[in-house]
Formats: structure tokens, C-alpha cells, sequence
């Protein structure tokens, strides 16, 4: 015969003790003495009791302790993106300074919903995804406090992130300030595998809006879009970028662009890896700038050029705004900084200016 699963009244009756007393030495054990919370406990481990459901207790308080973080990648892309890692490791610090816990939501379908819909958060947090996703969409629906970071821009809810177009012409007007007329872009794809079996997913939208804002300041020196050699890169992988670098510079020296742009700075290590592979000197004969300033791009030989932005600041402000709307504060969205970071990955073309 199977043994009933014990409960509240089981441990009460085994500790004689009452019901509350039980339900007070897990939920407020500074109600009763360390003896009696001890005598309680002892009971509940002989009887095998597990303690009140988690599910049970988050809805009588209508506080679950856990901010959702949609994402757009699979879990084990997200984790391999050097960048999304700092803002992620930003959204936990401030979370668990605040006692609260971390739920990632990542976008395995764009068809599917569920977890969105089932998952036990008081607020959700959506990090760079489209408006029309089917997970942002669910998200609306269940009225619960949202912040944006990286995208999407929606009325009313607070956003945290940078003006990418404008950040994409930062690395323009530096190159073509060092004489560079040929140019090479490294761009991420509208979609883009998770992995080698896996479906495509969307790539975060922030990254088209960086090359437009670098070949809109192009075009304004009179360098049209045409003029431009652009590879995509299948991924945002160092691999994924030395295979486009390749692409775009194992050709004859007068179509090969002496001034490459990366989405990231993941692409831009990758473009100097196939630049070392080809044996071209950077910044000698090409110069490359990426995007993020993750740890790495001070630590690349040659230094990387990068349009620098805090990711993990930018973590730490969207969970502070998630939790000031769980709790019905006001807020207040902070601006975030965005500038070059000049180092050694750049330098006048080989011949000067065209």
C-alpha cells in the first residue's frame, strides 16, 4: 500500500505543534523560537515533507521572487556570445542583491509560446527580440510589468539600451577620418541557425541598425552602398567571423577593402584571424573595428577598435526597472553611454587616402 504523501497537518500532528506553527517556521521563522523552528523541521525530515508548494505559496502571496529574460538565442548560443553574457551577468547582480531569481525564457520557436505563458515570474524582461515575436506578443498578454533592452522600442514600457545607427556612424566617421575609401562590412544575417541541427532563429534587430547607421555616414562622404563588400557571417562565432573575413579579403589587393566593420567584436576577432591567416598586417594594411568592447577586444593582438558600450550596466538598469515596477515605483529610465574606444587595430590605408 502506498504511504500518503504528508502535509502541513501531518508534521503539525507528529511536532504537536499547530498548523501555523508549521506554516511560520518555513515562511516566517522569525515568529517562533529556534527550538521550537527546529523541532518543526525535524518532524517534517522524518516524515519526508518537502516543505509548502512553491506554486501554492507564490500565488497567496501574488509575488513569484523571479524576473523572466526572454531571449533570442537557443541557451547554449546565449551563453557562447560574449556580449549577452556581461548584460545577463548584469541582470543577475542587481537580482540577486534584491533576493530575487532569474528565469531565461530562450526563443527555441518563434511559434511557440508556452513557456512565456506558463512561466511563474512577476515581471518579464525581453533583451533584443521583435515586437511581432510570438514570445514578446505573449509576454504583452500577460499584463505583467515588462522592460525592452536592445529592442524592441514599446510605448509605455521602459527600454534600456543604446542608439545603435548613431554608434554604427561613430565607427564611419573614424575610418574615413583615417583616409579609408574601400570598405568591408561583416554583418549578421536577417535569421540565423542556433546550430548544425537546429532551425533558424532571429538575430537580435540592433545589429542591422548598426551597419545602416555606418553606410547612411558613408554615403554622406559620397561612398555608396554599392561600393561596399559585404559578408554575412552564418553566426556571431570568432569562427563564424574568420570564415567571412576570408571571404572578403582573399581577393586582388585592389578590390580588397583596406577598412573592415564588424556587427561585433566577436566577427572583428574573427576578421583578424583571417587577416593573420592571409598574412595582411593590421593595422598596416587593413584596419578592422568592431562593436561591444567585450573583454577580449583589449586583449587581441593587435588591440581592437570598438565602439564601446556597458552591457553589464545596461543588465544591472533593465532588472533595477523590473523591480521597481513589481513593486509600483516610479521610474526613471538612465541613459546609456555609448563611445569609440581608438586602440591598435586601426591606422591610415597603406597608400593614404584614394
Amino acid at each position: 500500500m502506498t504511504q500518503d504523501r504528508p502535509t502541513l497537518d501531518t508534521v503539525a500532528a507528529h511536532a504537536g505543534v499547530s498548523r501555523m506553527t508549521v506554516s511560520n517556521a518555513y515562511n516566517r521563522p522569525d515568529q517562533l523560537s529556534a527550538a521550537t523552528r527546529e523541532r518543526v523541521l525535524e518532524a517534517a525530515r522524518l516524515l519526508g515533507y518537502p516543505g509548502p508548494d512553491p506554486v501554492g505559496r507564490s500565488l497567496r502571496r501574488r509575488r513569484a521572487g523571479t524576473v523572466g529574460v526572454l531571449l533570442t538565442e537557443r541557451l547554449p548560443m546565449a551563453f557562447a556570445d560574449p556580449g549577452l553574457v556581461s548584460f545577463l551577468h548584469g541582470v543577475a547582480s542587481e537580482l540577486s542583491a534584491a533576493g530575487q531569481a532569474m528565469l531565461l525564457i530562450p526563443g527555441d520557436s518563434e511559434h511557440d509560446s508556452s513557456a512565456v505563458r506558463g512561466a511563474i515570474v512577476d515581471a518579464f524582461l525581453v533583451c533584443s527580440m521583435s515586437a511581432t515575436d510570438p514570445a514578446v506578443l505573449a509576454a504583452r498578454d500577460r499584463r505583467l510589468p515588462l522592460v525592452t533592452a536592445g529592442h524592441p522600442r514599446l510605448p509605455g514600457v521602459p527600454f534600456v539600451g543604446i542608439d545603435n545607427a548613431r554608434a554604427g556612424a561613430l565607427a564611419a566617421r573614424h575610418l574615413l577620418g583615417l583616409g579609408h575609401r574601400r570598405f568591408g562590412v561583416v554583418a549578421l544575417p536577417g535569421r540565423s541557425p542556433a546550430g548544425p541541427t537546429d532551425s533558424a532563429v532571429p538575430v537580435r534587430l540592433g545589429m542591422a541598425e548598426r551597419v545602416g547607421g555606418f553606410t547612411k555616414e558613408l554615403a554622406s562622404a559620397g561612398i555608396p552602398w554599392s561600393d561596399l563588400t559585404v559578408a554575412r557571417a552564418t553566426a556571431n562565432t570568432s569562427e563564424a567571423g574568420r570564415d567571412a573575413g576570408v571571404r572578403l579579403l582573399d581577393v586582388a589587393s585592389g578590390l580588397r577593402p583596406t577598412a573592415v566593420f564588424t556587427v561585433t567584436d566577436v566577427l572583428a576577432l574573427g576578421v583578424l584571424a583571417a587577416a593573420s591567416e592571409l598574412r595582411l598586417s593590421v593595422p598596416g594594411e587593413l584596419s578592422v573595428v568592431g562593436f561591444d568592447d567585450i573583454a577580449e577586444a583589449a586583449r587581441s593582438s593587435p588591440a581592437l577598435t570598438t565602439v564601446s558600450q556597458s552591457l553589464f550596466d545596461q543588465g544591472q538598469a533593465a532588472a533595477q526597472l523590473a523591480l521597481a515596477l513589481v513593486a509600483g515605483d516610479a521610474v526613471r529610465v538612465p541613459r546609456t553611454a555609448v563611445e569609440l574606444v581608438v586602440r591598435d587595430s586601426t591606422a591610415p590605408p597603406p597608400s593614404g587616402p584614394d
